[in-house]
């Protein structure tokens, strides 16, 4: 081999190497989902229960009463939510006094009948940050302002209940006896969506 065709060989083999060195490689790349979805669905079906056991064995209490407590409730809730997982939003759903009362704390609007809508609130609900007894962002709770994000029905005959979240339909039991609370939560990323229905 001469001289010349030695560094003409050379030249090739860095310049592939060099190539193969600068030119990206095709990577499966996954995208870390918050694993925290999950843990704070179960704990506003938790919490929430509780909340709406507690105001149905209040003596004399009346519709206004249950809904603007309830409201106040998830309105925290969602803002102690958003501070973990700001995609998290809910749907909740309960019988009481022959009517449904229900509430839309999702990104899209939520319907639960042909003509009846309820618009999503999740924007509307400001993040509260605590740390070691500093409060960073408290939201002020006043009832007026989420007005569009509850409503009521009227008890339906069969006792089914169908709401529809995002083109998708959510079937439920009601039970007009107890007052079974009806919740589906959701979290959307990058593409991605779960749901999280109460049993």
């Amino acid at each position: 081999m001469k001289k010349g065709q030695v560094y003409l060989l050379a030249v090739i083999i860095m310049g592939f190497l060099i190539y193969t060195m600068l030119t990206p490689v095709n990577f499966l790349k996954t995208s870390e989902i918050e694993d925290d979805f999950q843990e704070i669905s179960k704990n506003y079906q938790l919490e929430s229960a509780k909340l709406l056991n507690e105001l149905l064995n209040t003596q004399n209490v009346n519709q206004n009463f249950v809904e603007e407590r309830f409201l106040n409730f998830t309105v925290a809730f969602t803002s102690y939510s958003k501070s973990k997982n700001p995609n998290f939003g809910l749907v909740y759903a309960f019988p009481f006094n022959n009517k449904v009362f229900l509430g839309n704390y999702a990104d899209s609007p939520l319907n639960y009948s042909s003509t009846d809508q309820i618009v999503g609130c999740l924007s509307d609900v400001t993040a509260s940050i605590s740390f070691a007894g500093l409060n960073i962002s408290s939201p002020n709770i006043d009832v007026d302002n989420y007005r569009q994000c509850i409503n009521s029905t009227t008890y339906p005959q069969e006792d089914k209940l169908i709401l529809t979240l995002d083109g998708l339909e959510y079937p439920f039991t009601l039970t007009s006896s107890s007052s079974n609370l009806v919740i589906i939560n959701k979290e959307s990323i990058e593409g991605n969506t779960k749901i999280f229905i109460s049993e």
